[in-house]
Parts: structure tokens; C-alpha cells; sequence
């Protein structure tokens, strides 16, 4: 399956989320795993769905960007790895 054929509904099956109220959430990290995934590799949307195990991790980042919300992780005190990842894709002030 590729990622452009992934629906909200799958998505919340896969992350266990039976809740309506989620559906705007759901969206929004659809969006940002797919921009992540781009900006991470370089490739376009279309070259993206060419490559059917990077589903695999879209799904992986949408479960992990709704189930770790916080910027830090208070266990290990250090910056979240795909905040940090995204951040770092458009960090222009790198010394």
C-alpha cells in the first residue's frame, strides 16, 4: 500500500484511536509524517509512493508523533528525535 493511499481511518486503526474527536489530529500528523518523510530523504510525494516499506514508516512516525507529545523526554531529558530531525531540516543558523 502506498502512503497517498493511507486514509485517516487507517491510520487510527493502526495507533488505536477510537476516538472521533481526533480526526483534525489524525490529519495534521498525516500531513507532517508525509513532509517528514519527505524532507528526511529528499524525495517528492510522487517518489515517495514508490517505495512501499516507507509506509510502513509513515505509519510508524504518525503513531510516535501521537503517542510522544512533549518536546522533551522527561526520562532521558533530551529533545524529542523527530521534533529535533524536523527542526533540523530547516535550521539556517548553524554555526
Amino acid at each position: 500500500m502506498k502512503i497517498s493511499e493511507i486514509t485517516s481511518e487507517i491510520v487510527k486503526d493502526y495507533c488505536g484511536i477510537s476516538d472521533d474527536d481526533s480526526n483534525q489530529i489524525v490529519d495534521v500528523l498525516m500531513s507532517s509524517a508525509k513532509a517528514y518523510i519527505t524532507g528526511y530523504t529528499g524525495l517528492s510525494a510522487e517518489e515517495i509512493d514508490l517505495h512501499e516499506d516507507l509506509t510502513t514508516a509513515f505509519m510508524v512516525l504518525i503513531n510516535d508523533m501521537y503517542t510522544q507529545r512533549d518536546f522533551t523526554l522527561s526520562f532521558q531529558k533530551q529533545v524529542n528525535p523527530v521534533v529535533r530531525t524536523i527542526l533540523g531540516l530547516y535550521a539556517v543558523n548553524y554555526l
